[in-house]
């Protein structure tokens, strides 16, 4: 039994952090500002790639845009108090790999604050198969959340349902 756990957490291990430490693979594509994009960036920065395998992971994706927008992009300011984001100076990027965005980008842009439209990104002729072997994708109904560092390097992967302990992770991923 003893060896038996044992495997069980080398092999559960082993899954959780496949995808660490490997480069990731070149993806490009226009955002829906059409600026062409191509991951991982080439500025020296941090990167966090949020991304959709499949439409059933749309939902789950969706309950993690306001607080990743939240802690990455929004840059207000108050009178009189300090504004954490301003210590972000990360890329940030949604990825929709979704077969036939490029069909329902209209519908998908009416739907979206258009504040978002420079972080999501259509891939346009990417091979969503060859993406989701590389990244060793166990389930593509679920979104996944890649932390890259500044060479393009993976160094956390999140997935699944939005919980705050996940989003503390990839925060702390990017210190």
């Amino acid at each position: 039994m003893k060896t038996f756990f044992i495997l069980f957490i080398l092999g559960f291990s082993k899954f959780c952090f496949c995808q660490k430490d490997k480069t990731f693979p070149e993806t490009k594509g226009h955002t829906l500002t059409e600026k062409a994009t191509t991951i991982p960036f080439n500025n020296k920065k941090f990167s966090v790639i949020a991304i959709a395998y499949h439409r059933d992971a749309e939902t789950d994706l969706k309950k993690w845009i306001q607080p990743m927008y939240n802690l990455f992009i929004k840059k207000e300011k108050t009178e009189g108090t300090i504004d954490v984001t301003e210590l972000y100076d990360v890329n940030f990027v949604f990825v929709p790999l979704i077969s036939g965005f490029k069909k329902h980008a209209d519908e998908f842009k009416r739907g979206i604050d258009k504040e978002l439209w420079p972080y999501i990104l259509d891939t346009e002729k990417t091979d969503i198969k060859a993406l989701e072997k590389t990244l060793e994708v166990k389930d593509t109904k679920i979104p996944y959340f890649y932390v890259l560092d500044k060479t393009g390097k993976i160094v956390d992967v999140e997935s699944g349902k939005y919980e705050e302990a996940k989003l503390d992770k990839i925060d702390d991923a990017i210190d």
